[in-house]
C-alpha cells in the first residue's frame, strides 16, 4: 500500500543553446534555466509549482508534510482554499492553473481537487480513491480497494484483515494510513513501514515488537535456525546448564540447554525465546 509518496525529480524542460549564441549568452541561458528549474521543484517530498495556504495557520507551505514537519499541528489537506504560484506568487483559490492573466502556468500534471494535491510526476499514476478519500500511488501494479482491510492493497498478495492499516507503525508511531512511505506485512501480520522492518533486520531484532513472534517468512527462519545451530556447535558448554524458556513462536514452555549464543526451542527449534 502506497500513499503519495517522493521520489527523484527529473527535470527534462531544458531549451539547448541556440546556434550562434556566444559564451555569455550560453551562461545567461544557464543561469535562466536554472531558475525556472527551482520554480519547477516543489520540495522533497512532490514537484510542484505552487504552494498550499494551510487554513489553519494563514502559513505558505510547499505540500502538507512540509507543514505538519514545520508546525506542531496537523493540516487538513481537504480544507485547503488558497494555493500561491511559485513564478509570480498569485494567491488564488485552489486550482491547478495560475489565474494571472500574465503567468498562466500550470502548477502540476496531476491534480486532485478533492486533496488539494499536486505532482508533476505522472510515471507515479496517481488515482483518488474515494473509499479511501485520499490519492494514491498506483505505480506500475494493479490496486483494489478491500472494504474488510480499509484500504486499497494489491489485489493477488494481501492477506484480508479488518482495518489492519488503520494503525501506527510500531516502530516509529507514524500512521499507516496516511504514510507516503512503502508498507511491508511481517509473517506475525502486522503491518509496519518497509524501511523500519529492514532496519529491524539489520539490527538482529527479528520479532514483532506488538506480539514477539518472528517477523521473517518461514525459509529466513529456518536459514536463521540453521546459522545459529552451526554458531553454538562450535562454542559448546563445558558444563551442562538446563534453564526454563518460553517461545514466543510456537509457546513452548520448558527446561532446554543454556548457551549465551541463544536459546533453542524444544518445541519448534527456533531461538526467538525468553527466559
Amino acid at each position: 500500500m502506497n500513499n503519495e509518496s517522493d521520489n527523484d525529480v527529473n527535470n527534462d524542460n531544458v531549451s539547448p543553446f541556440s546556434l550562434g549564441s556566444n559564451e555569455y549568452e550560453s551562461e545567461q541561458e544557464d543561469t535562466q534555466e536554472e531558475e525556472e528549474e527551482e520554480e519547477v521543484v516543489g520540495c522533497e517530498h512532490y514537484v510542484r509549482r505552487c504552494r498550499l495556504v494551510a487554513p489553519c495557520c494563514d502559513k505558505e507551505y510547499v505540500c502538507r508534510h512540509c507543514h505538519n514537519e514545520a508546525e506542531a499541528h496537523e493540516i487538513d489537506r481537504h480544507a485547503v482554499k488558497e494555493v500561491v504560484c511559485n513564478k509570480c506568487n498569485h494567491r488564488q483559490p485552489v486550482s491547478n492553473t495560475c489565474m494571472n492573466d500574465e503567468c498562466g502556468i500550470q502548477f502540476a500534471a496531476y491534480f486532485c481537487a478533492v486533496c488539494n494535491f499536486f505532482d508533476d510526476r505522472i510515471e507515479r499514476n496517481y488515482y483518488h480513491c474515494d473509499k479511501c478519500g485520499i490519492c494514491r500511488v498506483k505505480g506500475d501494479s494493479e490496486y483494489v480497494h478491500c472494504d474488510t482491510c480499509g484500504t486499497c492493497v494489491a489485489s493477488l498478495r494481501h492477506r484480508c484483515k479488518a482495518e489492519q492499516f488503520h494503525t501506527d507503525c510500531p516502530i516509529c508511531l507514524e500512521n499507516l494510513f496516511h504514510s507516503i512511505k512503502s508498507v511491508h506485512i511481517p509473517a506475525c501480520g502486522h503491518p509496519i513501514h518497509a524501511h523500519c522492518f529492514m532496519s529491524c533486520v539489520q539490527q538482529n531484532r527479528l520479532s514483532c515488537p506488538l506480539c514477539r513472534k518472528t517477523m521473517l517468512p518461514s525459509n529466513l527462519i529456518l536459514q536463521h535456525n540453521e546459522g545459529m545451530d552451526a554458531l553454538i556447535s562450535l562454542h559448546p558448554m563445558q558444563e551442562e546448564l538446563l534453564v526454563v524458556i518460553r517461545c514466543n513462536d510456537c509457546d513452548f514452555n520448558g527446561e532446554v540447554q543454556f548457551h549465551p549464543y541463544g536459546l533453542k526451542c524444544g518445541g519448534c527449534g527456533g531461538y526467538n525465546t525468553a527466559r
